[in-house]
């Protein structure tokens, strides 16, 4: 099947190749994972490793995401900050024309945390995709020793079903996507956090929260755990990163306004979120009684700075960021076991928000493989379908695609809470 993924033809103009070429690499990743659970770790490696190397020369075509990462890193490498300029911006829009051309939102300044520019200014500054797809993958390959490290009867199958799982094979071998760091660097602070090792725990979140931000939510299990020195550590090292990433004017979150106000995609609850305040006209309402508050303030100036957040898609992620909010103190609070935690937290986050990209999903991959959970692993098999959301098929719609992504996926969820629980045993005649 890696082969076949080699040799296939463009992914993006032969989708129906693409999908069935996963749906079989699927398969034998479950059928593998069974096989491979007793195998010896440095098997499991060689295999991952071997899998991922059959992709380091065949070029990314179904993200572009790949090629914003060599532009910030050759940026980066001229002394000019990548929150500065957006690539279409004339006093940059010429230092590197091959990348330039194939840039994707050339309009919006980098959204990349400071640890992620860290990368993309080391591996990517050449501008050469094989170091930075290698990178990545020897990232990813250190999601499967972390996961085969981690002991216990469930780390020999998780780390063999990640080690075949098409999903980060083709999403960091094949696109060079850079979750695989962000991910591993979780799992690095979760294993130090098993030993007692609070401050190197903190360091390692803080850089896997600044390759991105998807591992904050997990935040609140892992402080729980590592109280004050992980808490100390995590924010000294992310305060450095920071800093060293700032510079007069121009601040880390570059264009992360417009990433947390204008991108969806693939995501039915907001889809959902949004004709429910389109139907029930909850922003004409809000707005409403905002100016009958603003009429009786005497219309203060910093009022008028509100008026543009009064349409349906803000509410719905003001919504959905409430619900979410409400979801990780729960967990939190509530979810003892440091990985379950992790892996809810998570999971909430992706269900919840407005955009959901197969990569996405490698933040959750490895803890639903070690705990097996059926719902996430069968949402880690389709979620290649949403392509089709970005590269239409003649006479596939848009909601037969996520019906086949979501509703059994939703159905798994919903099963073990509509299993009856077995009553308690019944006491003993000796005990009664």
């Amino acid at each position: 099947m890696a082969v076949g993924f080699l040799l296939a033809p463009d992914a993006r103009n032969h989708l129906e190749a693409y999908f069935l070429l996963f749906l079989a690499a699927a398969g034998i990743s479950l059928r593998a994972a069974r096989i491979l659970t007793p195998s010896s770790r440095a098997f499991v490696l060689g295999c991952a490793a071997l899998l991922r190397a059959t992709l380091l020369l065949r070029a990314p075509d179904l993200s572009d995401d790949v090629w914003r990462y060599l532009w910030d890193g050759r940026i980066a490498s001229k002394g000019i900050s990548p929150y500065a300029f957006a690539p279409d911006d004339p006093r940059v829009s010429a230092f590197a024309p091959r990348i330039h051309g194939r840039l994707g939102h050339r309009d919006v300044r980098s959204v990349y945390p400071p640890a992620a520019q860290a990368a993309f200014r080391v591996f990517g500054a050449g501008g050469s995709l094989l170091v930075w797809k290698t990178f990545v993958s020897a990232a990813d390959v250190g999601v499967v020793a972390l996961l085969a490290g981690a002991g216990g009867p469930a780390a020999g199958y998780a780390a063999a079903l990640y080690a075949f799982h098409p999903l980060p094979v083709t999403e960091t071998a094949g696109q060079g996507h850079l979750d695989s760091v962000g991910v591993g660097l979780l799992l690095a602070c979760l294993a130090h956090l098993h030993h007692r090792r609070q401050a190197l725990a903190g360091v390692s979140f803080a850089l896997s929260a600044l390759t991105k931000y998807i591992s904050l939510a997990a935040a609140i299990p892992l402080i729980r755990r590592g109280r004050c020195k992980f808490l100390a550590a995590a924010g000294l090292a992310a305060a450095a990163l920071w800093l060293s990433a700032s510079r007069p004017g121009v601040s880390p979150f570059g264009g992360m306004d417009q990433y947390a106000t204008r991108w969806d995609f693939n995501s039915p609850l907001y889809s959902s979120a949004v004709g429910l305040m389109d139907t029930l006209q909850i922003p004409e309402r809000a707005k409403e009684a905002f100016l009958g508050l603003k009429n009786g303030w005497g219309h203060p100036g910093w009022m008028q700075a509100v008026f543009p957040y009064f349409y349906s898609a803000f509410f719905a992620r003001a919504l959905l960021g409430l619900v979410l909010a409400s979801l990780l103190i729960g967990i939190g609070v509530r979810v003892r076991r440091d990985d379950r935690a992790v892996f809810a937290s998570l999971a909430a986050l992706l269900i919840l928000a407005p955009t959901l990209y197969p990569w996405y999903l490698l933040w959750v991959l490895p803890f639903a493989a070690k705990l097996r959970d059926s719902a996430f692993l069968y949402l880690s098999f389709s979620i290649p379908l949403s392509y089709a959301l970005l590269y239409p098929l003649p006479g596939v719609s848009s909601g037969l695609i996520l019906a086949a992504e979501y509703l059994p996926f939703a159905a798994l969820l919903l099963i073990p809470l509509l299993r009856p629980s077995a009553p308690p045993p019944l006491p003993s005649e000796e005990a009664g």
